[in-house]
């Protein structure tokens, strides 16, 4: 079976999308019924360059895809590719297709979640409105659906009725074993590792980190992520200028990120909106302690661990209530119940589970 896949997101600044695509496929190639080709944007990237090496076709338009409007060429790229290609599957990992691809082939995009319509303020009133329109339209020549969480597929399902009508199937999110056994301490400081966004709650975080100190916490604070806005990177100069104990790292290796949940104390994700919560998962294999705001997503994919700061109320009531469960977190955690939901997204579970639907939604 031949699956042609749109592996933009593995170019030369892979996002989260990419990474959880690049976990994916290299479960998927072992499965010798599949023969897969790579459609990008560019090839420069440790991921395309592992899957050349790997003999897998790559096929690259030759120029990055950064904006709305060259995502319009990037699909009349796609569409030219498909037409010489003739696969009997393309996968769409990117939830939207702007244009209708035609041939004799199924469909299948992959949905993370509906922030740009659910978070109009992170996104922007014109994103949100492209959007909207664009998926409704990629629905209505859509065969298959693949979603991160159930909560997405239920919210999906809510504003697009016609979601509901497509096969669809809930594993996307690879949690890969640890390659190396690292030796977890207790080095006194609390831990933030994502995008550094208002999204990912940042400013809550470096505000509730102030009103920590100023309790009489002495526990340091680390970050580390890609700066994403400018008023995140004004705020975290002003706090680290008024209050001690903060350190920023920027983008950090995946070596050092996991050194840094071996030896953090606690690790707070104050994100106000998440589709399902990678670094939740991650820092499980470290047998630490979390501080997460209470978000009905938490529920599904961690269940009741972790500390619960309230994310309702004003700005104020958040930022005090996340400093009182950083001066008063539970250090103690249920390391097999941590275990258990790893292995929940073992990438040869989840890999199989994948296989199975795709094989039998082609078969009819």
């Amino acid at each position: 079976m031949k699956i042609a896949v749109d592996a933009r997101t593995l170019g030369s600044r892979p996002s989260g999308v990419g990474m959880y695509l690049n976990d994916f496929l290299k479960v998927l190639m072992k499965y010798r019924e599949f023969e897969f080709v790579l459609l990008s944007d560019v090839a420069e990237s440790e991921y395309i360059r592992y899957f050349m090496e790997k003999g897998i076709p790559v096929i690259t338009q030759g120029k990055a895809v950064y904006r709305s409007a060259g995502v319009y060429s990037y699909f009349s790229f796609i569409q030219k590719q498909l037409n010489e290609i003739q696969p009997d599957l393309f996968w769409e990992v990117n939830t939207i297709i702007p244009i209708r691809l035609k041939g004799n082939f199924k469909t299948m995009i992959t949905i993370h979640d509906m922030f740009p319509i659910e978070y109009v303020e992170y996104f922007g009133i014109v994103y949100s409105l492209y959007f909207k329109h664009n998926l409704a339209k990629t629905l209505r020549n859509t065969d298959m659906i693949l979603y991160n969480s159930i909560q997405t597929k239920k919210t999906t399902e809510k504003l697009f009725p016609a979601a509901r009508k497509i096969a669809n199937c809930n594993a996307y999110i690879i949690a890969n074993p640890l390659k190396d056994t690292w030796e977890t301490t207790d080095k006194g400081y609390f831990l933030y590792v994502g995008n550094m966004e208002k999204r990912k709650g940042v400013d809550l975080l470096l505000k509730g980190y102030r009103r920590y100190r100023e309790l009489g916490g002495t526990k340091e604070l680390i970050l580390a992520g890609k700066m994403q806005e400018d008023d995140i990177d004004s705020l975290l100069k002003e706090t680290m200028a008024q209050t001690k104990g903060i350190t920023y790292l920027d983008y950090v290796t995946h070596d050092k990120k996991h050194q840094l949940f071996a030896d953090c104390s606690c690790f707070v994700f104050p994100s106000k909106a998440e589709g399902f919560g990678m670094p939740l998962i991650e820092v499980m294999k470290f047998g630490k302690p979390m501080i997460v705001g209470n978000l009905d997503i938490y529920d599904e994919i961690i269940g009741q661990h972790g500390d619960r700061f309230d994310l309702n109320g004003t700005e104020q009531h958040q930022i005090d209530n996340l400093a009182e469960k950083m001066l008063h977190f539970n250090s103690n955690v249920d390391e097999e119940a941590y275990k258990e939901i790893i292995a929940k997204y073992a990438p040869e579970k989840l890999g199989r589970i994948v296989r199975d639907f795709i094989l039998t939604i082609q078969k009819g």
